[in-house]
């Protein structure tokens, strides 16, 4: 999967509370287990890098919540969290907030 679909899904991810849009509280890499990865959907196999991700309960629920992630994904995941695109009301263009003097940015 190229990149600008994988920074799509994450940010559709986020914005549909599928993957929390904050840091781990606890997170552990290695090879893969077999786990489905929660971004793109494949398995994160023995001959891949995996993080797993856990994050404890945020109050509206019980209990922790675990995601497995591609070392790839993971990067993604982790940039659009901390520098997210947004649909701006330019007709639907994706803009990057640090390029963009709207928001402060560097033009």
């Amino acid at each position: 999967m190229d990149e600008r679909t994988l920074r799509q899904k994450a940010r559709e991810a986020i914005q549909n509370q599928r993957l929390p849009n904050r840091a781990p509280d606890r997170m552990w890499g290695g090879p893969g287990d077999g786990a489905t990865c929660a971004l793109c959907g494949d398995s994160v196999d023995r001959d891949d890098i995996g993080f797993d991700l856990e994050f404890a309960g945020d109050g509206n629920s019980y209990g922790k919540a675990n995601y497995s992630l591609h070392a790839r994904c993971f990067s993604v995941w982790e940039l659009e969290r901390e520098n997210p695109l947004s649909v701006g009301s330019n007709g639907g263009t994706i803009v990057n907030r640090d390029h963009d003097s709207t928001y402060g940015g560097v033009n």
